[in-house]
């Protein structure tokens, strides 16, 4: 037990001392900046918007190849001020540039950083695939939690194992498109997504088999411009009234996601409105090619 408390001592120096949690690294820095519009006493929408300091909830930054190696998010789930850090993610990587461990950093409601947990990668055989991710706590270093990776006969991945009981299952047609995602629990279909393509628009609806008579499905229409990159993801519901959203994607000249326009409708007769919007900024000290860009939108659109 000491000798786990020392190394995990000189962990924790090494980034006091060495790399700071909160430093700029790599080659190319992405900012995600979210506004939203504000609604008068009516909850009407109107012309003025939030965070007009441009403040980023989210840095990230990527090396050459658009690995990412950090990401810094701004503001807790009970102060979103944008000025508290929330958490730090470190990214490393193998010689084969595989991730192989992430370091997490967190912060309290004053301010204060320590190093929480990291999260560790398996990889096959082959070393080329992620198997499996464990999260160690660093007080303990214990394993907090583990995910398993699966994939098909073809190395395709299918999803997530988080036991024996409790999985995702990706199916894929002879163009390597996603036709099928589905949540299985005890044996039992959850939930799933049937995807089409037709021209440059894939089509997906969503159905519950909870048994609980309850209808909860709902469609989802992405359309890609002729780069095969979305342009534009509209989510609606298809058997009763709710939130319904559209989001359309702008890029830069490089290929990076520019801007995500948010627009919402609770009442189809009465059409969207515009709500929202993210710009994305990007600071580059190299070339970026289709490769890196393609990346470093996963990532955006991920979060």
């Amino acid at each position: 037990m000491k000798k786990t408390i020392f190394i995990a001592f000189l962990t924790i120096s090494s980034f006091l001392f060495g790399q700071k949690p909160a430093e700029k690294v790599g080659e190319i820095e992405v900012q995600l900046i979210r506004h939203f519009f504000k609604r008068n006493a009516d909850y009407e929408l109107t012309k003025k918007k939030t965070n007009r300091k441009n403040r980023p909830y989210l840095r990230m930054y990527f090396d050459s190849k658009g690995n990412l190696l950090k990401s810094i998010g701004f503001g807790k789930h009970h102060n979103t001020d944008l000025r508290l850090i929330d958490r730090i993610h470190i990214y490393n990587y193998d010689k084969n540039g595989i991730k192989s461990k992430i370091d997490v950093w967190e912060t309290d409601y004053n301010k204060n950083i320590s190093y929480q947990y990291y999260i560790k990668f398996d990889l096959d055989s082959t070393k080329s695939k992620i198997i499996s991710e464990k999260m160690y706590e660093i007080e303990s270093d214990t394993i907090f939690t583990q995910t398993d990776y699966w994939y098909n006969e073809k190395s395709e991945y299918q999803g997530v194992i988080f036991d024996s009981t409790y999985y995702y299952q990706r199916k894929y047609n002879d163009k390597k498109q996603l036709v099928s995602l589905q949540q299985i629990h005890d044996s039992k279909l959850r939930w799933e997504w049937k995807y089409t393509y037709s021209d440059n628009k894939r089509i997906g609806i969503f159905q519950t088999y909870y048994n609980d008579g309850e209808d909860y499905s709902k469609k989802e229409i992405r359309t890609y411009d002729e780069l095969g990159r979305s342009i534009e993801i509209e989510k609606l519901q298809l058997t009763k009234d709710g939130l319904e959203t559209k989001f359309k994607v702008y890029y830069d000249k490089d290929g990076i996601i520019d801007k995500i326009e948010v627009y919402e409708s609770y009442n189809r007769e009465d059409g969207y409105g515009f709500v929202s919007y993210e710009e994305v900024k990007v600071k580059s000290r190299v070339s970026i090619n289709s490769s890196t860009a393609e990346k470093i939108n996963e990532l955006i659109i991920t979060e």
